[in-house]
């Protein structure tokens, strides 16, 4: 009895070994966010500059001089290039030589045209004084003979005069057409901007032959630029009714598709800064070989801010949504059942929701299908959490980054009970 008591009071102070449940994950949980939002057709795009131009030569010769840095802006009829003029001024020398010879042989010709025409009257009054006569049996046949062949020889004579006032004619228009030519290769040696913008590095040194239809550089006018991008046959569908809610186009010529607003970023852009307007649609309709439908926008580019060839994303506002159900981009999951959120409900257990996003509007995704909005949505710590499992949920109000800096809290648990407010800080698992 003795040792019994002893054992016995030995294992008084001996700690409980026994399980102890650790306590519900603690998570932060919101309601969707309800707000109006701007429906958008959304896609990659790529940049393209809507005035480009190459400068080549149009004459044969040394390149004599360089007139510009490579990257300046330069204006249109800006002289760039100074290609060798000695040979092409003494052809055009050599061709106004040519035309005033031809204008002065005009001259002649017109003179010894006026020489035969007064022969011509003479020798026609002369015939018919002499057929008068000859009817009178006052002159013999012969003499009326010899004045007959008088009277067309001076004719054949004046035929003579004008063809050959016509070959003159000819020669003078052959050498004005030669100076002419002339004067437009002379004018080729300076080689003139064909538009304005900035100008890449030559092509060809100074002191090389360039050759006629040689590139010299090219002139790119970065003031206006084009983003260029697709759509799905179904985008099409929306594009199509917003620009039938339009309206009819002001200038029945004009697609109904024009001016509607276009907004662009590019890569490191937050947000869309750039605004601008469709400017065509692919007239032969949607590419049956890859269901998609080829759509250009212009953007005006005044800073040079928007270089050619750049990726970047564009949108095209097609109507809005009301009351559109948004959560943080974060709380969506996918695996391969699909997209899904967590929810805590009224027995503060963790629910799966199958949902379909839609756009995303400043870090939120509106939610198209799967929720009511009176769901409490896990936010935070959805790694803790599980299907089932049951979580001590902190709840928040969303609001838009751009109506406040931080999300704002209220303390308020699922089944009404008190809870323990927390700030809606980012967390490592947030972006």
């Amino acid at each position: 009895m003795l040792v019994l008591a002893a054992l016995s009071g030995c294992g008084a102070g001996v700690p409980d070994n026994s399980y102890q449940a650790p306590p519900p994950p603690e998570v932060t949980v919101a309601h969707p966010l309800q707000k109006t939002v701007t429906i958008f057709i959304e896609e990659n795009g790529e940049t393209e500059v809507v005035e480009q131009a190459d400068v080549r030569a149009r004459v044969r010769g040394i390149l004599e001089e360089i007139k510009f840095v490579p990257g300046q802006i330069v204006q249109q009829d800006d002289v760039l290039y100074v290609i060798q003029r000695s040979e092409y001024q003494a052809a055009l020398n050599s061709a106004k030589a040519a035309l005033a010879a031809a204008e002065a042989a005009i001259e002649v010709a017109n003179a010894q045209t006026g020489v035969v025409e007064v022969e011509l009257t003479r020798a026609e009054t002369d015939f018919q004084r002499h057929k008068e006569l000859l009817a009178k049996e006052a002159v013999t046949q012969s003499q009326f003979d010899t004045v007959l062949a008088t009277r067309d020889g001076v004719r054949a004579r004046r035929e003579a005069a004008i063809a050959a006032t016509a070959a003159a004619k000819a020669d003078r228009d052959r050498a004005q057409a030669n100076l002419d030519q002339a004067q437009l290769d002379f004018d080729y040696t300076l080689v003139k901007a064909p538009i304005s913008g900035r100008i890449t590095k030559t092509e060809i040194k100074q002191g090389n032959l360039v050759e006629n239809g040689s590139l010299m550089a090219t002139i790119v006018g970065r003031d206006q630029m084009y983003a260029n991008f697709n759509v799905s046959d179904r985008e099409v569908l929306r594009l199509q009714k917003a620009a039938q809610e339009r309206g009819e186009p002001r200038n029945p010529e004009k697609d109904r598709y024009r001016d509607m607003p276009v907004y662009l970023r590019r890569e490191l852009d937050e947000g869309f800064p750039f605004v601008g307007k469709l400017d065509y649609v692919d007239q032969e309709g949607v590419d049956q070989s890859t269901g998609t439908f080829a759509i250009r926008a212009i953007f005006e580019n005044p800073d040079n801010l928007i270089l050619p060839g750049l990726f970047v994303r564009v949108r095209v506002p097609v109507g809005k949504l009301d009351d559109a159900l948004l959560i943080p981009e974060q709380a969506l999951s996918r695996d391969q059942r699909g997209t899904y959120v967590l929810v805590v409900n009224e027995e503060r257990k963790v629910d799966r929701r199958t949902v379909t996003p839609g756009q995303t509007e400043e870090g939120m995704v509106v939610i198209e299908t799967g929720l009511t909005g009176d769901e409490l949505v896990l936010i935070d710590g959805g790694q803790r959490a599980r299907p089932g499992v049951e979580v001590s949920p902190t709840e928040i109000n969303l609001t838009m980054p751009d109506e406040s800096e931080s999300v704002q809290t209220e303390a308020a648990s699922p089944a009404d009970e008190p809870v323990e407010s927390a700030e809606a800080a980012p967390t490592e698992d947030q972006p």
